[in-house]
């Protein structure tokens, strides 16, 4: 064995050893999450699924966040009653790039499949300093001159602007206003509320049910 290759074998191998450990930690703490979820569905008489296929993704919604990316994952998927409204929580995640450029999103997402029925089709994110850029080339942006928090900290975007600016009023714009870094969309009477990149611990699923719920409702009084 030549003098260079005896000191890039161990180093070789250290970084596999390094790597293996991570994707184990990793794997074990999923499964730590898995089970603590699982049981935070049996507390809330939620039914609960380890996994939902990536092709039936689309039955509970044709949401752009499911468009995103690629490995896309549903997991502990607990489906339930949240007051008078059907409720679907999960965890879900997308990849995009590939390689070193790779880059995983986590966020913890409620659906509720009945709650956007009278809602216009739209998409509600935090505004940052792409769309900013992008406004400047005509990328649509309805903002209200009512509520210039929620102008300044929202990007709201829909084919029906009339109709989602009559969605949009004095109750939901102040929720909002104070409210930030939430993401809705409404999509064919579905309504999908998440935090961009955000997951949500198994202890505090409770109040963050509480926190979505009181989304759900500001848009349903308008």
């Amino acid at each position: 064995m030549t003098e260079p290759t005896v000191f890039v074998v161990p180093i070789v191998l250290g970084v596999l050893a390094l790597v293996g450990g991570i994707i184990f930690a990793t794997q074990k703490a999923e499964q730590r999450r898995a089970a603590a979820l699982a049981d935070v569905a049996l507390r809330l008489g939620f039914a609960y699924l380890a996994q939902i296929p990536e092709e039936q993704l689309a039955a509970l919604g044709t949401f752009q966040l499911f468009a995103h990316g690629h490995s896309r994952r549903a997991r502990n998927v607990m489906r339930g009653r949240s007051g008078d409204v059907e409720v679907v929580l999960m965890d879900y995640q997308y990849t995009t790039g590939g390689g070193k450029n790779s880059h995983t999103f986590r966020q913890s997402v409620a659906i509720y499949p009945g709650a956007g029925r009278a809602l216009p089709e739209f998409t509600l994110a935090p505004e940052n300093v792409l769309a900013k850029i992008g406004q400047l080339f005509g990328y649509q942006d309805i903002d209200f001159e009512a509520s210039e928090e929620f102008s300044k900290h929202y990007l709201l975007r829909g084919p029906d602007e009339a109709a989602i600016r009559a969605a949009f009023g004095a109750e939901a714009l102040g929720f909002f206003a104070q409210q930030r870094g939430w993401s809705v969309e409404s999509r064919a009477g579905a309504l999908a509320v998440y935090r961009g990149g955000k997951r949500c611990k198994p202890e505090d699923i409770q109040p963050w049910v509480a926190e979505v719920d009181a989304v759900r409702r500001a848009l349903a009084r308008g």
